[in-house]
């Protein structure tokens, strides 16, 4: 009987051949934070210090909050002048906050791969190179929040909580319908509160993210009592206000209530309130930015330099919506050409402008909403900028403690950090304004 020699019998000294790119299926945005690091004024601070029993804020930026020397009228003849006034000032206060990525490695995952005939690359330098990526897109996110270190909050309409049967495998919990799970990463940590500055039910660690299904997984299982209406809060913060960098939504919003900086809006009713345009479901125009700007002019004056500074920042939806203003012209403008051809009216993405500001598309940003903003009113408090962590000595790879043995061994990896210590100033909260509750397309 015939013995042929079969294909299985040869896979041994067959050739494996591998593509030469590795795809990379993990998202990643740095729009806002490259923004304002670019743009915003970045200020070298200390740290918050406690000295003689008073803690002192790190970082000061002052602003004029009130007039003084109002006009009156007189007779000029002999009548009283009166008392004069004079302006007042205050300053926002603040101290800047520490922000850690961290990556470990194996010995043997990092020799495996040492060298071109071991690996199709060396996956530390690799990893190098993604944990700074991770770190960006970490602060990315907190820079969208309301200082609390308040990630996302789970919708109580459309989102829905599942512990233990999400749809990545009978073991995998989720929390799909999110307002934005571009805002999350593989592998996080995520607190969850059921109120701002209220007691955390608990943590977990997201496995994956769905940013297209607005969703996102965890192998275990939910911090008991999750629900819709949660806060989830990045690792490590307290979840109290101003409790973590204080981000875009801190700074603009509409409120004569609460602290912002170190000072009560109530002390200084409109001054340090951010002009808001509630569409309540409604979609942009064409005049949306006209009106962004009467608002902006109401608060600040004609003659204010930050009238002619500002800059749009919005997510794709809004994007989109602002694109389909600009395609309903072209195609009323191109609809009576003629030619052997149809017009491309498709247009790829979106303008770079929206009212004649530059116009800013962030992944990060959250739906439905659209703020224009100064760089220049901006700052940067920075303590220590993204960088490597140094253990001592210039080594910013250090072995891992096997904290579980006695005597004190060490187990066979190694571990390296990206760190951060900064906070977010806005000098000038009215030098802006945000639109809010827009209608979002389907996408």
């Amino acid at each position: 009987m015939a013995n042929p020699l079969l294909e299985s019998a040869v896979e041994a000294i067959e050739l494996d051949a591998f593509a030469k790119d590795i795809a990379d299926a993990v998202m990643f945005s740095k729009t806002l934070y490259a923004g304002m690091k670019k743009n915003a004024t970045t200020i070298p601070v200390s740290y918050a210090t406690a000295a003689g029993g008073v803690t002192r804020p790190s970082f000061r930026a002052p602003l004029r909050v009130q007039a003084g020397a109002a006009v009156i009228q007189a007779t000029g003849n002999a009548d009283s002048m009166y008392r004069g006034s004079g302006s007042q000032w205050a300053s926002f206060a603040v101290s800047p906050v520490f922000f850690l990525s961290v990556c470990e490695i194996s010995f043997l995952s990092r020799i495996a791969t040492e060298g071109r005939k071991r690996g199709l690359f060396n996956v530390q330098a690799q990893e190098l190179k993604n944990t700074l990526q991770q770190a960006e897109q970490g602060l990315e996110a907190l820079l969208q929040g309301d200082g609390s270190g308040y990630l996302d909050q789970i919708p109580t309409i459309g989102a829905t909580v599942n512990n233990g049967t999400g749809g990545a495998g009978p073991s995998f919990s989720s929390i799909t319908g999110l307002n934005n799970a571009f805002q999350f990463t593989d592998q996080q940590v995520i607190q969850v509160f059921p109120s701002i500055g209220g007691v955390a039910r608990g943590s977990f660690t997201i496995s994956y993210v769905d940013a297209v299904a607005q969703t996102i997984y965890s192998s275990v299982a939910l911090p008991a009592g999750t629900t819709t209406g949660d806060y989830l809060i990045v690792s490590g913060a307290s979840g109290a206000a101003g409790g973590s960098v204080l981000g875009l939504r801190a700074w603009q919003i509409n409120s004569n209530t609460g602290t912002i900086g170190g000072l009560n809006r109530a002390s200084y009713p409109g001054r340090l309130s951010t002009p808001t345009i509630n569409l309540a479901g409604a979609s942009i125009s064409k005049s949306t930015p006209a009106r962004a700007e009467a608002l902006m002019l109401r608060a600040l004056g004609e003659d204010n330099p930050a009238i002619d500074k500002g800059t749009w920042y919005c997510n794709v939806d809004q994007g989109i919506q602002i694109n389909n203003l600009f395609l309903n012209i072209l195609s009323a403008r191109t609809e009576n050409s003629v030619g052997k051809e149809g017009w491309d009216v498709a247009t790829r993405r979106w303008p770079t402008v929206f009212g004649s500001y530059p116009l800013l598309v962030g992944l990060n940003a959250l739906p439905g909403r659209l703020d224009l903003f100064t760089w220049g009113t901006w700052y940067i408090g920075e303590l220590l900028p993204l960088e490597l962590y140094d253990f001592g000595g210039g080594q910013t790879v250090a072995p891992v403690p096997d904290i579980g043995t006695t005597g004190g061994s060490y187990l066979l990896s190694s571990m390296f950090a990206y760190v951060a210590s900064l906070n977010l100033v806005n000098g000038l909260p009215r030098a802006g304004c945000y639109v809010q509750q827009a209608a979002q397309p389907t996408i």
